[in-house]
């Protein structure tokens, strides 16, 4: 691996600031259900015809510092009813010699019975960035009184944690499990673990995810997948919320990052870009710029 892939320079002479992208997938189709293959084939052909590449994690890192992102969160799916198994200990494996790419773990009480002894062998193990959680896909309610244990040590150990909300194009899930509403309990029961609500609740409940943002201190509007400029409709108090969102690309389901990142200051203007695509998101990993 060389040097200028594993420690790039960060920050952008025309932003000033470095970029994090708070959501990444691998793109290893030995990994997928064939609905997700068929999915990413059609989002990306590019990326998934170059699938056997990405098996090296500096490729992977050199398209996205390629694209302008300087940090990033590659996401576990162990979600094998819908979109299948990328396990927690693969993408901690895939991270550990780039050390701007961060490993969330993915845990399913489907599978494991004991969630926070996984997350302690895990963490002994190697990196535990933060933690994914994908209820549509993994058929369970974020609220399960099962994985409240979960949430009691992540919230100790300062972890953030993603929840997908919103519609998915992947075959098997299913949308009940996905209301940003159901993670109202979560929120109020675990006041200092940071949620983030990836997709924003997309097509279905942006109101509401919004509403929940503003409600609760600790949770976050995560902006994978959505169009950059489509944030003003989607979101009409935008300017209140800029200090509680924070960039995904969902890469490879988006054609270009660099895109995203020059629309989202487009429609932000510098400081509001600045705190979306870097300060919010670097101050719950714990980054320094």
């Amino acid at each position: 691996m060389s040097a200028d892939l594993a420690y790039p320079a960060l920050g952008h002479p025309e932003l000033g600031h470095p970029v994090l992208d708070m959501h990444v997938h691998t793109v290893i189709a030995r990994t997928w259900t064939t609905g997700t293959q068929d999915y990413v084939r059609e989002a990306n052909p590019e990326a998934y015809a170059d699938s056997a590449s990405f098996e090296d994690p500096a490729h992977l890192w050199g398209i996205l510092a390629g694209e302008g992102v300087d940090h990033a969160v590659v996401l576990a799916e162990e979600a094998p009813a819908s979109s299948g198994m990328v396990t927690s200990e693969f993408i901690q494996d895939y991270c550990a010699d780039i050390p701007t790419l961060h490993p969330f773990a993915s845990l399913n009480p489907a599978i494991d019975e004991d969630l926070v002894g996984r997350l302690e062998r895990l963490l002994a193990r190697g990196r535990v960035a933060g933690l994914k959680f994908l209820p549509p896909y993994q058929h369970v309610y974020p609220n399960d009184p099962r994985l409240y244990p979960l949430y009691e040590r992540a919230e100790a150990l300062g972890l953030p944690c993603t929840f997908h909300t919103g519609l998915s194009r992947i075959p098997g899930t299913r949308l009940k499990f996905a209301d940003p509403l159901l993670l109202d309990d979560v929120a109020v029961d675990f006041p200092h673990l940071p949620i983030l609500l990836a997709h924003a609740g997309r097509g279905v409940w942006y109101d509401a995810a919004a509403m929940l943002a503003t409600l609760h201190e600790n949770v976050y509007l995560e902006l994978s997948g959505l169009p950059p400029r489509n944030l003003p409709r989607y979101f009409p108090q935008l300017e209140r919320l800029v200090g509680k969102m924070i960039f995904g690309s969902d890469f490879p389901g988006v054609p270009s990052i660099a895109e995203n990142i020059a629309a989202l200051r487009e429609v932000l203007g510098e400081a509001g870009a600045r705190a979306v695509l870097w300060e919010n998101g670097a101050r719950l990993l714990g980054l320094k710029e």
